[in-house]
């Protein structure tokens, strides 16, 4: 998840985007909030580099500071964060097309990745991990139009 980065890098990287340069200011109880951890365990996260980073540390410090350093660190290589409003709307309004389409893309990966374990191609796996990538986006359709109807938005 964090790539080539050691743990103090992190530590060092969430001490630049939470305190560094912030004179009073500190996005340490925003950042905590919106990870769903301590204060307390924040700001040791940021000054004892001997402390593994949470993953909800990461995350709450980069939903609080939107600092470009911690998106790296969530970010795997080729991929991108994107806000929730942001997701793609769903094709259609029936759980039942959404769901089919999201079947159908699972199989279409377990399809790809038998082609591709059968052959020796090391070529199935970037089809894969295309194919995989479609299918979140075919479940975030269908988790967005299940919240949708479950709050009674349309």
């Amino acid at each position: 998840m964090q790539g080539d980065f050691a743990m103090s890098e992190v530590n060092d990287i969430l001490y630049e985007a939470l305190i560094q340069g912030r004179e009073g200011q500190s996005l340490i109880p925003e950042a905590a909030k919106l990870g769903g951890i301590g204060q307390r365990t924040l700001y040791d996260y940021c000054s004892n580099p001997s402390r593994t980073v949470s993953v909800h540390a990461i995350r709450g410090a980069f939903a609080a500071t939107q600092h470009p350093a911690l998106k790296t660190l969530l970010e795997p290589p080729g991929w991108r964060l994107v806000q929730v409003q942001h997701l793609p709307v769903p094709g259609s309004n029936d759980l039942r097309t959404e769901l089919e389409d999201v079947v159908i893309q699972a199989s279409e990966i377990m399809g790809i990745l038998r082609r591709g374990i059968c052959s020796g191609d090391s070529a199935a796996t970037m089809r894969a991990a295309r194919a995989i990538g479609q299918l979140e986006t075919e479940v975030a359709e269908l988790r967005r139009l299940f919240e949708d109807t479950i709050t009674g938005r349309k």
